[in-house]
């Protein structure tokens, strides 16, 4: 008889027929669903059929991320079977969750996506940010593969990176400086204490001068350090972990007591407002109990981090990760170790023997030994180890901590930095009025204090923020106002990068074997350290990725805690749509020995070159004619149909399966109209429907479908 020619895209609708790719046409003009209306009525014969002709259409390669998908980014020491002891007991890093948003992406939304993902992520500081994700294509145009990179922030030496110095005259002023116990102890800058940015004058380069301003009790100035009157911490600029530097002169402060060192992040925060003062006040101390969120459902985590050390006595609560302190009387060095040998599973401030045999000095240091030689401290970072130097008033300096060419037994040196310590903030303390401390180098990639955020307490609303960094993402839980403690609870606890967390990694890393060190009987155990890479281009890691089901135990197994599932909805499950189909994990090293990485000659860029494309969203589409009476059925609905013809995966003659697609029947499939008089139609409705019969959001631009119409024969 004859052939009926569909459009989507209709002129009188549009003005003129539209190219432009897009996948929101709706109404009657959707690819996927669509309607022609004719001047002239359409008669069909009696006793007619009706076959497709052929189908035009334009597919969109899509991924499907489904909720709860997500894969798992580790960057630090690799395990290795050849390594002596447990595998997830040789390093001190943590892998990372990263979960997509669900929902449907074309290629470049779903590169976007990752990349924004890992990016927004809370990474080490040396790669926060630091990710570029693209599609690979081929000469045609087509995606052959996904590329993700990293490349690392390199040294943080540079008189630009440097947040005392000239080049930042702005940062680390007074209100930088706030105290960890803000809530309790209601000490704030400018009234207590001061900082201001002091120009360079003759041998003293520019600075920023501290200055202590409150008054001072009657206490021993141990004991002035310990009432954490003018105790405070930077809020921002993590330290820079190659090549920084945080350098302070305590000369405005040797005739009394001070402290300086590193820090994780430390804040105070209204966790119940219904409980009163200390009750609903919460901080961000190492060690917690959590009734939930342990290493086993149901079963409680409680590695304690004590007020005051259990086996010595020594006031604890001004924290410290890396710390060096004159008490009054003596030089002693402090950092945060794991004590499990007396008292179980206790988190404490252990003190750091940098003297003796070996070692700088033979003898602890008194005040009037240090201030006789020494008017400058120095912490410097190596990547994963962080040296501690006295330095001269001329700024000749001496090693004081350091497993290169000193000792690396664990009590003698600084402990690695691992996942829980990464991102560390300069601390101070000083003891008495009108004391000050001169700043002379604090090394930090980050120039603003909202590149990589410090967590933050808004007091008026009582909702506290988690920062950028992995410690506080993973020490606190989640809640909204009255979905903790009863619903009078106004207290919020959130992130407004929405990361996946789980309150037990940072007591798994920090009670990592690693960061043991024995509280009475003699310690001979030795640190191990990566470092850095040379040309200070970054620190001495290697990227891992676990994409898929790894076996636990497997050397390439990263997982703890509630992370460490056997569940199906908490396994990675995004090997396929990055174009690893048949690759659980993927790692540094032996990607570049099977080709699928690169790493250029520095060693800070690091490039995953996927086997091939995504995978894409497969499905059957289906031709239907809402409007015709024919009569087919439809098994999966188990009703009838009018569907009239099944579109093949692959365009004629290729195989080609997206982008714009010809499909003609070699054979073509008449179905009956039923019609025994003439019919007679002032439009037809088309739709191209999946098997539940719905029309796929998988299609874009004009639609065309024809059919032949002809007497039943």
């Amino acid at each position: 008889m004859s052939l009926i020619v569909t459009s989507s895209n209709q002129s009188q609708y549009g003005g003129r027929a539209r190219v432009a790719t897009t996948r929101t046409l709706a109404g009657i003009e959707a690819p996927s669903s669509y309607q022609n209306h004719f001047t002239s009525p359409l008669k069909i014969p009696a006793n007619a059929e009706v076959a497709v002709e052929s189908v035009k259409i334009r597919r969109d390669a899509l991924i499907d991320i489904e909720d709860e998908a997500l894969m798992y980014h580790y960057f630090g020491h690799l395990q290795d079977d050849t390594e002596a002891g447990d595998l997830l007991q040789q390093r001190v890093e943590m892998p990372i969750p990263i979960r997509p948003r669900p929902g449907s992406y074309n290629v470049d939304e779903w590169v976007k996506e990752i990349e924004t993902r890992l990016n927004d992520s809370y990474h080490n500081p040396e790669i926060y940010g630091q990710f570029t994700v693209s599609n690979q294509t081929n000469a045609s145009g087509q995606t052959t593969g996904i590329s993700i990179s990293c490349e690392q922030q390199g040294s943080s030496s540079g008189a630009a990176a440097n947040q005392a110095g000239l080049s930042n005259a702005s940062n680390l002023l007074s209100n930088y400086w706030q105290s960890p116990y803000q809530l309790s102890d209601g000490k704030v800058p400018v009234t207590d204490w001061t900082s201001v940015d002091v120009s360079a004058s003759g041998s003293v380069p520019h600075h920023k001068l501290f200055t202590r301003l409150i008054a001072t009790g009657s206490g021993s100035e141990l004991a002035e350090l310990d009432t954490r009157d003018c105790s405070v911490i930077g809020h921002g600029h993590p330290f820079g972990l190659v090549d920084g530097k945080f350098k302070v002169n305590v000369t405005g402060s040797k005739d009394n007591g001070w402290r300086v060192g590193l820090s994780r992040p430390q804040i105070e925060y209204t966790r119940d407002t219904t409980k009163p003062g200390a009750r609903g006040r919460a901080n961000l101390l190492p060690g917690t109990r959590h009734p939930d969120g342990g290493f086993d459902d149901n079963v409680a985590i409680s590695t304690r981090y004590n007020m005051y050390h259990p086996s010595t006595g020594r006031y604890q609560k001004d924290f410290y990760d890396y710390m060096v302190q004159d008490d009054g009387e003596n030089i002693e060095i402090y950092q945060l170790s794991y004590d499990n040998e007396v008292y179980t599973n206790q988190l404490v401030m252990s003190e750091v023997i940098y003297y003796g045999a070996g070692m700088a000095f033979s003898k602890k240091l008194t005040k009037a030994q240090f201030n006789a030689s020494y008017a400058i401290v120095e912490f410097v970072s190596k990547g994963d180890e962080i040296e501690l130097y006295f330095e001269t008033a001329a700024g000749a300096p001496t090693k004081v901590v350091g497993h290169s060419s000193l000792s690396s037994v664990r009590n003698k040196s600084f402990l690695p930095i691992g996942e829980t310590r990464n991102a560390l903030y300069p601390r101070l303390n000083i003891s008495q009025q009108d004391d000050y401390l001169q700043i002379y180098h604090y090394s930090s990639h980050y120039s603003s204090t909202e590149t990589f955020r410090f967590p933050s307490f808004d007091k008026n609303t009582t909702t506290f923020t988690v920062g950028d960094d992995f410690y506080s993402n993973n020490r606190v839980p989640r809640f909204a106002a009255g979905k903790h403690g009863g619903d009078l609870n106004k207290a919020v606890i959130q992130d407004t990068k929405d990361r996946p967390y789980c309150l037990s990694q940072t007591l798994i890393c920090d009670t990592k074997s690693k960061y043991e060190i024995n509280s009475v009987s003699a310690e001979t155990r030795t640190s191990d350290f990566d470092g850095m890479l040379a040309a200070f281009a970054g620190v001495d890691k290697n990227h891992h990725f676990t994409l898929g089901f790894v076996e636990p135990g497997d050397q390439e197994y990263y997982l703890e805690g509630k992370y460490a599932t056997t569940e199906t909805s908490g396994r990675a499950k995004l090997n396929a749509v990055l174009g690893f189909s048949e690759k659980a994990y993927i790692n540094q090293t032996e990607g570049v020995s099977r080709g699928y990485a690169t790493v250029n000659a520095g060693g800070d860029i690091v490039t995953f070159n996927s086997y091939g494309a995504p995978s894409y969203r497969v499905h059957s589409a289906f031709v239907r004619i809402s409007n015709f009476p024919i009569q087919s059925f439809n098994g999966n609905k188990q009703s009838v149909s009018k569907i009239l013809y099944h579109l093949p995966r692959f365009e004629n003659g290729s195989q080609k399966e997206y982008g714009d697609l010809f499909f003609a029947p070699g054979e073509k499939t008449y179905v009956a109209l039923h019609n025994p008089a003439e019919l007679i139609l002032n439009n037809i409705e088309i739709q191209i429907v999946d098997v539940e019969e719905k029309p796929i959001t998988d299609i874009s631009g004009n639609t065309i479908v024809v059919f032949h119409v002809r007497e039943k024969k």
